[in-house]
Formats: structure tokens, sequence, C-alpha cells
């Protein structure tokens, strides 16, 4: 078994380079381009993209801006579904209520740029490096952010439903009332993540380390926190009705540091329903048991 899991990771890692490499190879135009004709190839996109019929992704009027650079554009309002944005450079890029539904992303540098209002579900973020930029109020339904470094930028009321988080490093992000239901974040790690107000119900935390993040009147009711390593996490005021607290990871479990973990998972609401171990009754008269509670 463990031969297996060793040829996958290697595996893995070769493919996501042979998939870096792709980006470059496949795309035919050259690397910091800027279209001249953006107006006219983007009223063709918008004609393809909202056909009657499922457009064809081999149609030529799909836009293709690989390599391009897009800083400093205005972009807002404009439908750029389904487009290819792979190995883009948007510095001060604007895309105030843009459609970018199913675009790629992957292998883009974005800083300084406004997604605010946007459409972005479906979205694939591979590799790609975010800095000082605003997702306020956008919709990233079923997005994937894989291997991605996320720093100093706003999601604040963003929409992030069933998003996936694979091999992500979240740093300073501002995430006031976000809606993650049945997200998950995979052998990642988040440093200082304001989820104030956050509806973080059914998420999943699989081998991902939480440092410095702040759930207060955060829902985390059926959240599964298995396998995750918190330090300096608030739970005050989140709701922990059913979460499962029973792998976490607080680090060396002395007296002092279970009690500062429970003097910490007390000040939740229901607390006393999340799954935990033995060591963390908390003072609770029993933990509750394997079958949900009615």
């Amino acid at each position: 078994m463990r031969e297996i899991g060793k040829f996958f990771v290697i595996f893995w890692a070769a493919f996501n380079i042979l998939l870096s490499s792709a980006w470059a190879e496949d795309c035919p135009n050259p690397p910091g381009w800027a279209p001249e004709n953006l107006a006219e190839l983007l009223f063709e996109h918008r004609a393809w993209a909202t056909e009657i019929l499922p457009p064809d992704p081999n149609d030529p009027r799909r836009l293709n801006l690989c390599h391009a650079d897009l800083s400093g554009m205005d972009l807002s309002h404009v439908n750029l579904s389904h487009a290819n944005l792979s190995v883009t450079r948007m510095v001060g890029t604007t895309f105030t209520e843009a459609v970018l539904d199913g675009a790629r992303l992957d292998g883009s540098y974005i800083n300084g740029s406004n997604f605010e209002s946007s459409h972005l579900s479906r979205i694939s973020f591979h590799n790609v490096e975010i800095i000082s930029s605003r997702f306020a109020h956008a919709t990233i339904d079923h997005g994937l952010f894989q291997n991605v470094m996320i720093n100093a930028s706003d999601f604040t009321g963003t929409r992030l439903d069933m998003v996936r988080f694979h091999s992500a490093q979240l740093t300073d992000l501002i995430m006031h009332n976000v809606t993650l239901n049945r997200a998950g974040f995979i052998d990642s790690q988040l440093e200082n993540i304001d989820f104030t107000g956050a509806d973080l119900s059914q998420t999943f935390y699989a081998r991902t380390t939480l440092t410095q993040v702040n759930f207060t009147f955060a829902n985390l009711s059926m959240a599964d926190l298995g396998k995750t390593a918190i330090r300096d996490v608030v739970f005050k005021d989140a709701l922990l009705y059913l979460s499962n607290l029973r792998r976490v990871n607080i680090g060396e479990e002395k007296r002092d540091h279970i009690a500062s973990f429970c003097n910490n998972l007390t000040s939740a609401r229901d607390w006393q329903f999340s799954y935990r171990k033995q060591k963390f009754l908390c003072g609770a008269k029993k933990l509750p048991g394997k079958y949900l509670l009615k």
C-alpha cells in the first residue's frame, strides 16, 4: 500500500508538471501579447456562448486569450463564460459583474484585480497566484482551486458552494458572511482567515492546517474537521451542532492545552452535540453517540 501511495504522489507531481508545460505549448499566442481587436473578439465570443444549442468548444469564435496581458483593462459586465484565460497576467484588471462561468484561468497571475459581483461558477483556478484582489459578493459555485496561493484578498459575501480547495495556501483573507456549503479543503493551509458569520455547514477539512482562523458566529454544523490541525482558532458563538471534531489535532495534548481548547470550544453554540474525543468532554455530561441526534 505504501508503494502504491508513493507511486500515486510521483504520478500526480509528474502530471502537474506536464499539465503546466501543456498550457504553454498548446497556446498559439506569444507571452504577454495584448489583443488589439478585443472588442470584436468579445462580440464573437458572446454570440458563441449564448447560442440556444450547447456551444461547440472547438468553434473559432470561442475566446482564447491564453498568454495575454490583461492588466489595467476594464472587462466589467463582459461575457467570458467558458473562455480560455490560461497563463494570463491580470494586474489591476476589473471584472465587476462579468460572467466567467466555466472559464479556465489555469496558470494565471492575478494582482489587485476586482471580481466583485461576478459569476465564476465551475471555474478552474489551477496553479494560480491571487494577491490583493476583491471577490466580494461573487458566485463561485463548484469552482476548483488547486495548487493555488491566495493572499490578502476580500471574499466578503461570496458564494462558494461545493468548491474544492486542493493543496491551497490561503493567507490573510476576509471571508465575512461567505457561503461555503459542502465545500472541501484538502491538503491545504489556512492562516489568518476571518470567517465571521460564514455559512460553513457540511464543509470538510482533510489533512488541513488552520492557524489563526476566526469562526466567530460561523455555522459549522455537520462540518467534518477530521485530521485537521488547529492553532489559535476561535470558535466563539460558532454553531457546532453535529460537527466532527473526533480527530482534531490541537498539538500536544497536555492538561493546559486541553483546558485551553475546552475554554475555546465551550464558547461556541451547541458544542455539546459535536463529536469529540473522550478527553475533550469539556464539562458535558456525555459525548454524543454515533447516530444523529434528534
